[in-house]
């Protein structure tokens, strides 16, 4: 195809992913991103020896597609893979305390009482509840007890996901946990099935990032042959013209357009709100009506001599139940490390969010102190940082609240009332990497099946993923 197929507006990786997708089937397509550089909130910088993420700083991945895609877009050399030996932590008692990943360390650990570990045990034993607009507290608590709520899932929620477990949605926070209870009527079943299907899986699980950062992925999508990237689109209106869509925008004074049969919008929620409210008002207002919160990420780096700590793991979360100011906190040098010069360590720190929105506001020097003061006797830190670095968004992260499922159906029987348009971004589906870039693959066969009527579908009914309970501690940052 000569004459482009598909617009995509925004240039993060929900849009870049979806071009991608796109041109492997010979789809010919462009992607207007507003900003100067694509890749959304997705970018490394590289300075004074140290390698740091604006946003995700790796990828968690369990799925064929992304497998496939970092293959075939010539990234596999420059994979860095996480040492899977690191332990997880969580900050229990005012002290940093291993998360056990196996049953027998489980029901050894400090972080629960006799009690919960029994009520762990006997989750079998619990019914399944058919209730599908279950929040992630009242889901946890049902299935698995308060302590394990407390202690390991509300920190997950609270600290990389930006959310609230007593108001996030249970299916869409965690579905594959959801799934387990529906299927097996128990998480304890699933995982020991589990246990069986893992070894049959062709994909091995994985968390991994690139030697460049997270950049090198935007840059190898940006790149792809097929795929017309444009910087510092700023669209002003969509309009249906019969078959086509028409799309104006302006660049530096000068007024582009274009129409297109299939147009892809991969903005933020109120963005996509804000030019469709003159095609759809119901559309519009639904978008409207997704929340954001703020997020900061600051990144100190340290003598590691200075460090009273093995730095062991990954990082660690942030329960409720403390009186840290942060969510969590990852070890990024011990993850990667070429992340920080030699004798020197990267931590990066990530506050705001549900628990504590009002962070993004205070100043550099404010959220520096704030943070050596809760990270100093974690850590035994002795001595000050020789980098600082902070990175604020003010929309940093979509929250899954409510009946957030049902908002989402809503949206999309909106959407079958105009054929041709299409959403894909990070507040439908998960927000992390993995399934940003899946997502692109189903929105990209979906589309190819339109454009091509004579090819068949090549979706494919996905393995069904087993997650153990404490798997959701293993996810990146979005």
């Amino acid at each position: 195809m000569t004459e482009t197929s598909v617009l995509i507006i925004g240039g993060g990786i929900s849009g870049l992913s979806t071009a991608w997708w796109l041109a492997q089937q010979g789809i010919s397509v462009e992607v207007w991103e507003a900003d100067d550089l694509p890749g959304g909130k997705i970018r490394t910088t590289s300075e004074a020896g140290y390698t740091t993420e604006r946003a995700a700083g790796l990828l968690v991945n369990f799925r064929n597609e992304i497998d496939q895609m970092i293959q075939q877009a010539g990234l596999s050399y420059s994979k860095r893979l996480r040492d899977e030996t690191l332990n997880r932590y969580v900050v229990h008692n005012s002290e940093l305390t291993q998360v056990p990943m196996l049953m027998p360390a489980l029901l050894a650990s400090p972080l629960w009482s006799l009690s919960a570990k029994f009520r762990l045990m006997t989750e079998i034993m619990i019914p399944r509840s058919h209730q599908e607009d279950e929040t992630v507290s009242a889901f946890i608590k049902r299935r698995l007890g308060r302590e394990i709520l407390d202690t390991a899932i509300d920190p997950f929620v609270s600290g990389t996901l930006a959310s609230d477990p007593d108001l996030a949605e249970a299916r869409s926070v965690l579905p594959r946990l959801k799934a387990l209870e529906k299927r097996y009527g128990s998480l304890t079943m699933g995982m020991l099935i589990n246990r069986v299907l893992k070894r049959r899986r062709a994909n091995k699980a994985e968390t991994f990032s690139f030697s460049g950062g997270m950049s090198e992925l935007i840059h190898a999508l940006a790149d792809t042959p097929g795929v017309t990237l444009r910087c510092g689109m700023q669209v002003e209106s969509l309009m249906k013209n019969q078959d086509y869509w028409q799309v104006t925008a302006c660049n530096a004074g000068i007024q582009h357009q274009i129409s297109v049969p299939h147009l892809v919008m991969s903005t933020p929620a109120d963005i996509a709100s804000g030019l469709l409210k003159t095609i759809d008002e119901s559309l519009s207002r639904l978008l409207s009506e997704i929340e954001y919160v703020p997020i900061a990420v600051l990144h100190l780096g340290i003598e590691s001599s200075r460090i009273n700590h093995p730095l062991d793991g990954t990082g660690f979360l942030v329960s409720r139940n403390n009186r840290l100011n942060f969510n969590g906190n990852l070890w990024m040098s011990r993850l990667f490390p070429e992340r920080a010069p030699s004798q020197n360590t990267l931590l990066t720190t990530y506050l705001g969010g549900v628990r504590h929105p009002e962070q993004i506001d205070k100043s550099d020097e404010q959220l520096t102190a704030q943070v050596l003061s809760g990270l100093k006797p974690l850590f035994g830190i002795n001595g000050s940082e020789n980098y600082i670095r902070i990175d604020r968004h003010e929309k940093g992260l979509p929250l899954y609240h409510g009946q957030y499922q049902a908002r989402l159906e809503k949206i999309e029987s909106r959407l079958k009332r105009l054929p041709g348009l299409h959403l894909n971004a990070n507040y439908q589906n998960g927000v992390s990497v993995r399934e940003r870039i899946f997502q692109g693959h189903r929105l990209a066969q979906t589309i190819a099946v339109t454009l091509k009527p004579g090819e068949r579908d090549l979706r494919q009914e996905q393995p069904f993923v087993l997650a153990h309970y404490q798997a959701v501690m293993n996810s990146e940052h979005s």
